[in-house]
């Protein structure tokens, strides 16, 4: 995150992203309300309302130090006419069909997914979710496929030695195989750059995990086949031209 000496809204700085954030901002289109779940420090509302990808925008979070942050920074850039905060577990402060695109990033897939249940109701049929979880990322995939979303596409960005899976999707039912749901929709495609490493280093992940399983006597065989199963379709991909 760094800052631009360009002027901005009402005569401030833009705020510019990098890396992890940058990607995610970059999926953003340009949409009536943003509503960012989990937002910390409010950089990607604060990037999307300044670059006028969005109209406007809501930061929102479950604890109150993250939404004073957010504030302050809102408030650095002039944009408090553009970006609200509100203190929200999850997306029980928002309305149904308020925002047409929702990002939640840099929490676990599985408080993602119990976030996107609890907060079904306010997601409209149009709305694009943009959803970044850090871990528990087959699980999300899983969720969504199973509870009414299509993936779209699904990217995967690396700061430094860490991977990071982002993930857009949209109500509707979509055709989808074993390799979207374990490894990622599009990824080659969409993720040249980084595919190959990302997925070296599932292998040697899955790998790890498969060869602990097989030693301790508390894994049950079928918990290995999944995990060797996991490993087979990521080789699969790893091959594929």
């Amino acid at each position: 995150m760094f800052e631009s000496r360009l002027p901005g809204h009402n005569g401030g700085f833009f705020l510019e992203l990098n890396g992890r954030l940058k990607q995610i901002a970059d999926l953003v289109p340009h949409c009536r309300t943003l509503a960012d779940v989990g937002t910390d420090h409010g950089y990607i509302p604060i990037y999307c309302a300044s670059h006028g990808i969005c109209d406007s925008a809501l930061a929102m979070d479950i604890n109150p130090m993250p939404l004073r942050s957010a504030q302050n920074n809102i408030i650095k850039y002039c944009l408090q006419d553009k970006i609200g905060v509100r203190l929200s577990d999850g997306l029980q402060a928002l309305s149904a069909d308020e925002a047409d695109v929702i990002v939640i990033a840099g929490m676990g897939g599985l408080l993602m997914r119990d976030i996107l249940s609890q907060g079904d109701a306010v997601i409209g049929n149009d709305t694009l979710l943009i959803l970044q979880p850090m871990l528990a990322v087959r699980e999300l995939r899983e969720y969504l496929y199973s509870n009414g979303f299509d993936i779209c596409d699904e990217y995967v960005c690396r700061e430094q030695d860490k991977f990071y899976n982002i993930i857009t999707a949209r109500r509707g039912e979509g055709a989808h195989d074993d390799c979207d749901i374990i490894v990622g929709r599009n990824l080659r495609q969409n993720s040249p750059d980084t595919f190959a490493a990302y997925v070296d280093y599932r292998l040697r992940v899955l790998g790890k995990i498969a060869n602990g399983m097989k030693k301790s006597a508390q894994s049950s065989a079928h918990e290995i086949d999944a995990v060797e199963n996991e490993l087979k379709i990521f080789e699969k991909a790893r091959d594929m031209q």
